[in-house]
């Protein structure tokens, strides 16, 4: 029998496991949530991946915010569930809720972003607004859209609906119909607005509109300001044509910080430029095409795809709202010039 004090350190050992690390489920408590009304958030995954990897802490730290369950299946222990899921790459995230179709969640794999989803979930997909809730439903999501529309306008509520169902999963919608509403908002009647808490502000489409130019209102009208750079959005940004603000660094949370001090200046320069942030662990390979150099610090460079210019910003400098603002003010006047062209000054001065 084991030592009374060896026994409570092994108990607290499996404690701290369970609350830092996946808490799986076995495949009868999967298949009671999953043939349940509640609804759940389930992640597929093989722990040792660095995706998953990268998805436990997140998981945990939603799973602390949220009464909702969230469960996690460990496909290497139980290859036979996840296949009959269909599941076939991991980390792979799946909504169960209670109805006969299983949706896969599409959203950021973000503690915040989890708990926005389901917090969302919680909402009908269109909210009857008035007076005395609208000002707390502005601020219930990142992204809330409201469409001011007046009773007898029935043919533009079914338009809005249409996109409020094609786009729940992301954002939560409401209608406004009462006219003294609209006027104290000071919004005319019929508008669709877009309101976002971080940062504030607000994105405005007067007059009645399609689905097809209201998905596209919302499309832009919710980007961040300064979004992340992935794979699946590269080619959106390249096609912008506008120049890129890459800002890279090797810390999640340092590049929060800096998406929340430079977003006054991503909007203020937002129809010329697009600020991104990138992972430059993930994303190393970029930096010397940009003129930079690997010394696990933060950098900075500009893009303009357009010509293919690279504007590298010196890494012995500090990155700050004022010193970003400058370098690109600097740009612009031709008082940095792109790499390739600064040798070629050199070497001609030579």
């Amino acid at each position: 029998m084991l030592p009374k004090t060896l026994l409570v350190c092994l108990l607290d050992l499996i404690a701290v496991k369970s609350a830092f690390g996946w808490n799986h489920v076995s495949r009868a408590n999967f298949e009671s949530f999953a043939n349940g009304k509640e609804l759940a958030l389930v992640a597929f995954v093989a722990p040792w991946t660095e995706p998953s990897k990268a998805l436990e802490a997140e998981w945990l730290a939603a799973t602390s915010q949220t009464k909702n369950p969230l469960l996690s299946i460990d496909c290497t222990a139980q290859a036979d569930l996840c296949r009959e899921q269909g599941i076939i790459s991991y980390p792979a995230i799946r909504v169960f809720d209670g109805s006969d179709k299983v949706r896969r969640y599409k959203g950021a794999r973000k503690a915040s972003a989890i708990v926005s989803f389901l917090n969302r979930a919680s909402f009908p997909v269109v909210s009857t607004l008035d007076q005395h809730n609208i000002t707390d439903f502005k601020s219930a999501d990142e992204a809330v859209i409201i469409a001011y529309i007046p009773n007898e306008e029935q043919a533009l509520k079914a338009t809005f609906t249409e996109l409020a169902f094609k786009n729940h999963d992301k954002h939560t919608f409401g209608i406004a119909s009462d006219k003294k509403l609209a006027k104290a908002e000071n919004i005319h009647m019929p508008s669709v607005v877009v309101y976002k808490s971080k940062g504030g502000g607000q994105e405005l489409l007067p007059g009645p509109s399609s689905v097809d130019a209201l998905e596209t209102f919302l499309e832009t009208a919710t980007a961040p300001a300064i979004g992340e750079f992935t794979r699946k959005n590269e080619m959106k940004y390249m096609k912008e044509r506008k120049s890129l603000v890459y800002y890279f660094s090797p810390s999640p949370e340092d590049r929060e910080t800096y998406r929340s001090s430079l977003q006054p200046l991503a909007q203020k320069f937002k129809e010329y430029l697009s600020f991104v942030t990138v992972d430059s662990v993930e994303y190393n390979h970029m930096l010397p095409a940009l003129g930079l150099h690997d010394n696990g610090a933060p950098a900075l460079a500009v893009f303009n795809p357009m010509y293919g210019q690279a504007f590298p910003h010196d890494q012995k400098k500090s990155i700050t709202p004022e010193a970003v603002e400058g370098f690109v003010m600097d740009i612009v006047q031709g008082k940095v010039q792109p790499l390739g062209k600064e040798e070629e000054t050199r070497h001609t001065e030579l």
